[in-house]
């Protein structure tokens, strides 16, 4: 429970209204009394299928909600305080990659949008939810929310000719070319986009622009936003590359925090000046235990406090002083939270993934869940890997680790120890790729392809070998009829296509 001297300290790092509660349910016994899970799914039924036909509202979903409704079921399953069970990995806020708030500024919701929405949300309540005490507090939950939410005017209102902007997509580009020019420290140009693309005021998208001009040391930049109403203390999420894919999209610093991290005291001092505040993410990511100390004993229950930046999203100091590598700061957290350390999952994947090996043993001791880590290049380390197993760890036979090691994607390359290490914890060469925690059916997952079906389309032919020792099968069918051999078509054309064809066929008449 956040004490109000907490929320105090962090209003700033608020991106959602005030009265919009992230999960306002947890510890009650709201989620059993209405009837659990059967319950919340056929809540999110009645929603999805008034969504479908809802001339208003449709265009502003994807084309296929299957995805949709499967992650919502989970969603609403916590938001309404569905208790989490460990080991069952099932939970939304430690799956899910971006905040509420980051998620919508891609989608032009209005006031009308949201009462829309509502209507639908209240018809489907009542569908579902037989007291009408409940409904009626569900409701108020789901209104604050919706409201929240609301990043536009009307149509009617707004001005014409402006550039749609999104951080992903065609529309990016608008958020792209604005990025660029802030890095560099064209205020000019900076100035020139938000005149054709106001919507680049929205709260994520004006603290992309602070934190990369702070961080590239723009002073003229930075008070160039500050002055066109840009907050100094709007948290923006830190790169992968400085956090780790255990923290992408998640982990969101001020500009003041991300200032500190590049040593560019004069924009710091700018902040200062425009009213930036203190906070104890800060202080455990850049590792600062003194204040951080000051911090805790004025306030204890900082230490475990989720960051309202997040907001649906658990994600505390312990994390911040993990993606931070802060041992030190992990240390006095760890002294100051309650035990078993509760969730810390990804704080336990972000610890494996920078191979700190004393921050998992910190975690461990601290009770963080070692049976959720999943798959990662932990299985590869001699120290990391036993450590964990010994508590439960093991990348399960879901198909996620496919997606790791045997795709061409992100720049990976053929990785047959990787791929050998999987398989000694836990993942099989027949798995497919259809794990998900959130049960999506369409995209990739709904191929349910093998290993060998993606590695044959990267042309890793090592990892081929290892999958085919370890008896995956040639002759396996995706979910459309097609062998690795038929994917190896499809493969581009820098591909060994003929010494991948040549193992395969000598594999599949060796059946």
């Amino acid at each position: 429970m956040v004490t109000r001297a907490a929320a105090d300290q962090l209003r700033h790092r608020r991106l959602l209204d005030a009265r919009a509660e992230f999960f306002p349910f947890r510890g009650t016994d709201l989620f059993v009394r209405i009837g659990g899970q059967p319950t919340v799914d056929a809540l999110v039924d009645h929603l999805y299928d008034a969504f479908e036909d809802d001339p208003v509202l449709r265009p502003l979903f994807p084309r296929d909600l299957t995805d949709g409704r499967a992650a919502q079921k989970i969603f609403f399953a916590e938001w309404l305080g569905g208790e989490y069970t460990p080991g069952d990995g099932r939970r939304y806020s430690d799956h899910t990659y971006a905040p509420l708030r980051h998620r919508h500024d891609d989608v032009t919701i209005t006031r009308s949008d949201a009462g829309r929405w509502l209507a639908h949300f209240r018809r489907a309540l009542e569908q579902v939810v037989p007291t009408e005490s409940d409904r009626t507090t569900i409701f108020d939950q789901a209104k604050a929310m919706a409201h929240a939410l609301v990043n536009a005017e009307e149509p009617s209102t707004r001005r014409g000719g402006t550039s749609p902007v999104a951080a992903c997509g065609v529309a990016a580009r608008t958020l792209k070319n604005a990025t660029d020019l802030a890095h560099k420290g064209d205020t000019a140009g900076v100035a020139a986009s938000l005149a054709q693309a106001p919507d680049l005021r929205r709260a994520s998208y004006g603290a992309r622009l602070l934190q990369v001009a702070a961080m590239a040391g723009r002073v003229k930049t930075v008070e160039f936003l500050l002055r066109s109403g840009v907050g100094p203390d709007r948290p923006h999420y830190l790169p992968i590359g400085l956090v780790g894919h255990a923290f992408e999209r998640v982990l969101l610093v001020t500009p003041l925090c991300a200032a500190r991290l590049r040593h560019r005291t004069a924009v710091e001092a700018v902040l200062l000046h425009a009213g930036a505040a203190e906070d104890v993410f800060t202080s455990a990511f850049l590792g600062d235990v003194d204040l951080l100390r000051k911090q805790i004993a004025a306030a204890p229950e900082l230490a475990e406090t989720p960051d309202p930046a997040a907001d649906v999203i658990d994600i505390t100091p312990v994390d911040h002083a993990v993606a931070g590598g802060q041992v030190e700061t992990l240390r006095l957290l760890l002294d100051n939270v309650r035990r078993p350390l509760p969730g810390a999952v990804r704080a336990l994947r972000g610890a494996a993934e920078k191979e700190s090996l004393p921050m998992v043993k910190l975690l461990l001791d601290g009770g963080a869940d070692a049976t959720l880590i999943g798959a990662g290049r932990w299985v590869l380390h001699p120290q990391i890997a036993p450590l964990l197993a010994a508590r439960g760890a093991s990348v399960r036979s879901s198909g996620s680790w496919i997606g790791l090691c045997c795709t061409g994607n992100q720049g990976r390359k053929d990785d047959p120890e990787y791929v050998r290490a999987l398989l000694r914890h836990g993942a099989r060469a027949d798995d497919r790729r259809t794990g998900d925690p959130f049960g999506r059916t369409t995209g990739v997952a709904a191929l349910a392809a093998t290993g060998l079906h993606y590695a044959a389309k990267a042309g890793f032919v090592q990892t081929i070998e290892v999958l085919l020792e370890h008896g995956a099968d040639p002759r396996a069918k995706d979910s459309q009829g097609r062998t690795p051999l038929d994917w190896l078509e499809e493969a581009a054309p820098t591909v060994d296509r003929e010494s991948v064809r040549r193992l395969l066929t000598t594999a599949t008449r060796q059946r």
